[in-house]
Order: structure tokens, then sequence, then C-alpha cells
């Protein structure tokens, strides 16, 4: 049978690739759902195929209402946009929840065959695993007949998969490679049809990869305890299963599993924070994935580039922890891709006067918008962030702020006078599309001249200009403001 079984995972790799993204709709898509189906849609984009979006809400106990519609935003937010799935496709309906006569035909059948029984016994009668073992050596299902006749009588019953637990189940994984399971450690029979007459997820999810033609299963590692019930399962139905690759998971640092307790784990986070989709897809498909063939090559990569170069020989066989520390860093050069990208600018502008208004800052025009995102998207974590880490940019500093006087401190009042003196009819004189550089001469022969050194002839010009520690170089920040509100600025410190 393994024979069988192995000669129809290689003629499934000559289909055509068709590989399916099956969440529960318990909640937010959280990271790790997120890197499952990234890596789906990647495996399928790099080879060619379809990506079915399923939706798997046969257990209702942890239905969440709106999950399936919230789902669907964060992949379509993500980038990640299904070719089948709940809007569309020749194997639909794409909701488990509506396929329920599908999994009860099944169901019956395998009893039928006798690959399956009917079990009548209380859930109570499961009390532990040796209890449980011993029952069932115990356990005589009953006839058809005498099945039927309890089922008149209204006694509740569920349907087990007959399992072999002295068969080791023999595969070849595409992360883990050639792997043998012996279902000795879950004794039990598992359950296949539950007493309220929907399927577990083991009985749901096998016939949906057969009747949808998935040809490869990438998910979690946390799977593969499963394997002897799937494949006994593809057994029973007489189909060839697909080729399966189980994914390392994506753990905390102290090696636990990754949890809230840990920081933000839900794409919905990360999109209310800021985080451009593009950077958490390239975050998320850089964790247990080695991209470069040498490490002088960048991280930083667009959804094209990461379908271009995927392949699961490349997954890392260890559990990954987040490099968030990265993401802001990816951020930055994604925003400044999108900058310069005419197709993108427009909602770059838009978003920035969003942000701006809800701010209470002044809307300037999209020319000082664009102007402004480009000048300190490289100091700054995320877009909706800069009329926060920059307000100088649309408004006047505050020179009486606290952050200012700390800043100003140490330079002597004497210094603050002459550079901004200085400076004030130096810019009135020399104004020029390069102001820049011919600034940048000026306060170095400044510094040389008064108390304080070149620092202190930066810090004053910076402090008039911005009134804050950091940012742009002050050259650029005058370029930007251009020569009327930088001369102002400089104006109004000096009659203060």
């Amino acid at each position: 049978m393994l024979a069988r079984l192995s000669r129809g995972i290689a003629t499934s790799a000559r289909s055509p690739v068709r590989v399916r993204f099956a969440p529960s709709p318990t909640g937010q898509l959280h990271v790790g759902g997120l890197r499952t189906a990234l890596f789906n849609y990647l495996f399928m984009r790099r080879n060619g195929g379809s990506f079915i979006l399923r939706i798997e809400d046969t257990d209702r106990s942890r239905f969440v209402p709106g999950a399936t519609e919230k789902l669907e935003a964060a992949l379509k937010w993500a980038g990640i946009v299904p070719t089948e799935g709940p809007d569309s496709g020749p194997y639909g309906p794409y909701r488990q929840s509506e396929r329920l006569d599908l999994y009860t035909m099944w169901a019956e059948r395998l009893v039928k065959q006798g690959l399956a029984y009917r079990d009548f016994r209380p859930p109570t009668a499961e009390t532990d695993a040796r209890t449980s073992a011993l029952l069932k050596e115990a356990y005589l299902p009953p006839s058809e007949d005498e099945a039927q006749e309890l089922i008149a009588r209204g006694e509740r019953h569920v349907v087990r998969l007959k399992m072999d637990p002295r068969r080791t189940y023999k595969f070849d994984d595409l992360v883990y490679g050639h792997m043998e399971i012996t279902d000795s450690a879950g004794m039990d029979d598992p359950i296949i049809l539950k007493s309220d007459g929907w399927p577990t997820y083991h009985l749901a999810s096998v016939v949906d990869d057969s009747a949808m033609k998935i040809t490869h299963v990438l998910r979690g590692e946390e799977w593969l305890p499963s394997m002897p019930k799937h494949l006994a399962l593809y057994e029973a139905l007489g189909v060839a299963p697909p080729q399966f690759a189980h994914l390392p998971l994506l753990i905390n640092p102290d090696g636990t599993k990754l949890s809230k307790r840990s920081g933000d784990v839900t794409v919905e986070e990360y999109r209310t924070k800021g985080f451009e989709p593009e950077a958490l897809v390239n975050l998320v498909a850089l964790t247990g994935y080695n991209y470069k063939d040498s490490e002088h090559e960048s991280d930083v990569r667009s959804m094209d580039q990461l379908a271009e170069a995927f392949d699961i020989a490349r997954i890392s066989h260890s559990r990954a922890t987040l490099p968030m520390a990265k993401l802001p860093f990816l951020n930055r050069h994604h925003l400044a891709d999108k900058m310069a990208d005419p197709d993108t600018r427009a909602e770059i502008i838009e978003r920035l006067r969003a942000a701006l208004d809800a701010a209470g800052m002044p809307v300037a025009s999209d020319e000082q918008l664009l102007g402004a995102a480009q000048l300190a998207q490289q100091r700054t974590d995320t877009l909706e962030a800069i009329p926060l880490s920059a307000p100088y940019l649309f408004v006047e500093p505050d020179w009486r702020s606290a952050e200012a006087a700390k800043f100003i401190k140490n330079v002597p009042r004497e210094t603050l006078t002459a550079v901004l003196t200085e400076t004030h009819q130096w810019l009135g004189e020399n104004w020029s599309s390069d102001i820049a550089h011919g600034l940048h001469e000026l306060l170095v022969r400044l510094g040389d001249q008064v108390q304080g050194g070149r620092v202190a002839a930066q810090k004053s010009l910076r402090y008039a200009l911005t009134a804050s520690r950091a940012g742009p170089p002050v050259g650029d920040i005058v370029q930007f403001l251009g020569k009327e509100r930088s001369m102002q600025r400089i104006h109004s410190v000096l009659n203060s």
C-alpha cells in the first residue's frame, strides 16, 4: 500500500500546483498563520498553479462571528490574493460548514466498508490513556442493524476510524525529509464524525484536500503527530495523499510558543501601528528561511522577489523567532520604495495628510507632504509617526519645551547668537538650489570661530530650525523649509 501511495505522490507532483491556506475563524490572523499563508502563496507563485483559501469552521465552540471577514481583509492587506475561495472557485463551497453532507457521506461509506465504526459509548468513558486503551480492546461495535435501532431510539454516537496502533507510517516530508511515525501514542481510534453530526478536523481536512485536488500541503509542524491518522484516512478513502511540508513553528525568544505575552502577534496589530504590509511580509518571509547566497545580499525584498527565489529546501528545520528589531529597518526601505513609485506615491501623500489632520496640524500641499515623508522616513519607524517625531516640518518648533532647553543648555548664548546672526545674513544673500552644501561649509567656518566649536555651531542652527535633538541634516531641513521659513525661525530665536 505504501508503494501505491508513493506512486500517487510522484504522480501528483507533475500536476499543476494547488495549495491551500485553511484557517479557523477564531479571531484575528496571527503572524504564524500569515507565515503559513505566505509560504503557500510563494510556493504557488514560484511553481505556477492555484492558491485556495478554505475556511475550516467545523469547531463551532471556537467560531467567532466576523472572523472570516477579518482573515480575508488581513490577507488582502498583506498582498496574498487567493485564486479560489469563499467568493468564487470551481470546487466550492469553500466553507466547511457548508459541506457537511459531503463529510457525512464519506463517514457513512467508511462504516459500510468496515473501515470505521459507530461508537455509542458516553464521552466520560475515556478518562485516561490506559483506560481508553482497555475500553477499546473491550468494545465491540454494534452491527449496522443494531446501530440503526439505537439511532432510532435517539442514542447519540460518534464515528471512529479503525487504526492499527502497531503500524508505522512512512512518508517523505519536503522540509524534514523521510519520516516514520507509529501511532502507538494515540491508541484510541480517532473520531471522524462527532455526535452532533459535525466532522472533526481530520476527516474534513482530508476529504476537502482530496475533493479540491490539493497537490501540496504546507502547514505547521504541530500537525506532524496527526500524520498517521491522515495517511490512514487517505488510504481508507482510496486516494493518494498530497505532498506534505511541515513548517517549524514561530516561538518566543525563551523558546515558548508565540503568544501575546511576548508582544504583538496579530497582523491587525502591526497594521494599526502603521507598518507597511510589504515590510511585515518581508520580515515573516525571512523568519526560518535563508534567502541569501551571500551575506552581502540585502534582506529587503518585494513580494515578486520573494516568490522568484522561493525554495522549500531553504526552509530551516529549527523553530524560529521573529527578528522584530529588523522590522523598522525593513519598513523604512519599503516606505522609501513606495515614495519613489508613481503608482503608490499618492497613497503615501494621503496617509500622511490624514495623520496630520489627526494630530491637529495644518495640512500642506502634496509636494510638501511628499518632501516631508522623504526627509523624515529614514529616522521614523512608520509614516503615521512622522507628525509626532518631526512636527517641526509642519509647524513652528516649541523652543520653550523641556526637550529644547535640555538640548541647547550647554551652548553659550554668545555662540547661539553669533551663529544664528551669521547664518541669517548668509541665507539672505546666498540662497540657491544647492543650499545644503554651502550651509555645511558655513557651519564649519563658524564652528572654528565660536566657543564650543563645530558641535555648538551645529546645535545652534538645529535648535533654531527644529528645537529637537535628532533629525535629518540641518542643510536638508533648510532646503525643505525654504528661505523664508528658515530665516523666520532663526529671527524668532534671535529675538526671544
